[in-house]
């Protein structure tokens, strides 16, 4: 994975996203490269269709616990862009089911551990699974 300059709107990030990134580990990595501040920055005014079902399907293949908290942050600033709800109107039945995926793979990361930002983060998660409209089954 060669990106020389990030992204600063969702038309770049498109672009590399399609033709720079081979892999779901790339994507992976991009992402967390990027970081959740910067995608609520470049997907602030919508997050074309498609996309989201991409994300959200590479974060939970390339899942790490370690990123956590990361993720967390990146699922919940995606949740507050524009036309999100329209966006995931129209992920498909496996996408639907990285998100449940996903969702709870958050939700043993932090429910193993008892302090109060664990605790926090997993009335997140629950919170998510609630707007993502995703269940754990």
């Amino acid at each position: 994975m060669k990106v020389d300059k990030m992204p600063s709107n969702a038309h770049e990030f498109s672009k590399v996203w399609k033709t720079v990134l081979a892999t779901a580990a790339d994507r992976y990595r991009f992402l967390l490269r990027t970081g959740s501040q910067r995608l609520g920055q470049i997907f602030h005014n919508e997050i074309s269709f498609g996309l989201l079902g991409e994300i959200i399907t590479v974060l939970s293949s390339e899942f790490s616990e370690e990123d956590s908290s990361e993720l967390l942050a990146m699922l919940h600033v995606l949740s507050t862009t524009n036309r999100f709800s329209l966006s995931l109107q129209f992920l498909d039945k496996s996408e639907r089911h990285a998100c449940s995926q996903l969702l709870q793979q958050l939700r043993q990361a932090f429910i193993r551990h008892t302090d109060e930002a664990s605790q926090q983060s997993l009335n997140a998660v629950n919170r998510l699974m609630s707007v993502y409209g995703c269940d754990f089954s």
